[in-house]
């Protein structure tokens, strides 16, 4: 059955499905926590979070995040205006209620800082992952002190550096057939492995996908792990993801997924404003941004160049071109990744970024100090 994209749906209503199969570790960010809490219970708590060892799993509606409708999100049927309704007069008002942009029946998971992710339970598939948050549920739940959530465009807010976004159609092939050839893949259900990490189940055809998803091998990376009950021959390919073989054999297949996106999300709080660049902001952002994941600081090499000595440096490019690295090229590669390659590396490994102006600027810095 085909889900639809709702802005305002009466079914919306009912109590929130919350799907944690283990109790998580009761961090919470108020001072006082109840003695549930403590003893590592899901607790009320508009911000929840879970770990490596004991992952959230939460059933709930989530942000769309500009994802393509057409390709990524081509099983989900569209949702449609209404007119809106006055109590006072009895009758139907000019004006009417638009679908607002959420997905239904996604499970969102969270393994603390490191890692949180979006499975759809329409498409079978990952829709993008993030790191340093996860969602905060104030919308959907409401708060401790009013108990009432809100009426209109309640789909919880995302906040922390999203670094991977679904790109195109269903990305698995099975027997070198897409999944989208097949046809629609119909979600089962999913378990919980040794590691207490969700194993999703679907059909699509007539073979039957098991996948997990846990952190990678690097910062801000995605280890997707995918098995067939018949032993199929399984392949990943989706445009502009870089995809890394870990392991493939009949019926399985495991993937490293690095970044292809670079976005921040903050919740209903005001993101920090960063007046003046500092060195120390840009080697903070070095780690959190994930840059750390490709490019070193100590010359070694990596899936991108290494940022020592960079500064002042002769670079040479795929098209023949050169020039000295200065801040303008810095400053471009960030923005626009995809200007220039350096010789020796593919293109395409980086994804843009959008920061603030300060935060450009901190990041020039700090790799203007690595000598």
């Amino acid at each position: 059955m085909k889900h639809i994209l709702l802005k305002y749906s009466f079914l919306s209503l009912i109590a929130l499905l919350v799907y944690s199969r283990q109790p998580i570790n009761g961090q919470s960010q108020e001072k006082n926590q109840s003695p549930y809490a403590q003893k590592g219970y899901l607790t009320f708590e508009v911000k929840p979070m879970g770990s490596i060892e004991r992952p959230l799993v939460l059933r709930t509606f989530v942000p769309e995040l500009g994802l393509d409708r057409d390709q990524v999100l081509s099983n989900h049927s569209r949702g449609e205006s209404s007119p809106k309704y006055s109590p006072g007069s009895g009758k139907e008002s000019s004006k009417k209620y638009e679908p607002i942009e959420g997905i239904p029946a996604a499970i969102a998971v969270n393994m603390g800082e490191k890692l949180s992710y979006v499975w759809d339970t329409t498409e079978c598939r990952l829709l993008y992952a993030w790191t340093d948050g996860f969602l905060d549920m104030k919308n959907y739940w409401g708060d401790r002190q009013s108990g009432r959530r809100k009426g209109f465009g309640y789909v919880p807010r995302l906040y922390g550096f999203v670094f991977y976004k679904a790109v195109g159609l269903h990305p698995l092939q099975i027997n070198s057939q897409p999944v989208s050839k097949v046809g629609s893949p119909q979600y089962l259900g999913y378990s919980l492995g040794k590691d207490r990490l969700p194993v999703y189940d679907y059909q699509v055809g007539s073979s039957r996908i098991s996948v997990s998803i846990q952190p990678g091998s690097s910062v801000q990376t995605l280890r997707i792990e995918f098995s067939s009950d018949d032993k199929e021959s399984l392949d990943f390919k989706s445009p502009n993801t870089q995809v890394e073989m870990i392991e493939k054999s009949p019926g399985k297949l495991s993937i490293d997924i690095r970044p292809n996106a670079g976005e921040r999300f903050s919740s209903e709080e005001k993101k920090e404003v960063i007046k003046n660049p500092t060195l120390a902001i840009g080697e903070k952002l070095y780690t959190t941004l994930g840059c750390i994941a490709c490019h070193s600081i100590d010359g070694g090499k990596n899936h991108g160049p290494t940022l020592k000595g960079t500064y002042g440096a002769k670079r040479e490019f795929l098209n023949g071109d050169s020039l000295i690295v200065d801040e303008a090229y810095l400053r471009e590669s960030i923005e626009n990744p995809m200007a220039k390659t350096v010789k020796g590396y593919l293109t395409g490994m980086m994804p843009p970024y959008k920061l603030d102006p300060a935060e450009y600027d901190s990041l020039i810095l700090f790799i203007k100090s690595i000598k």
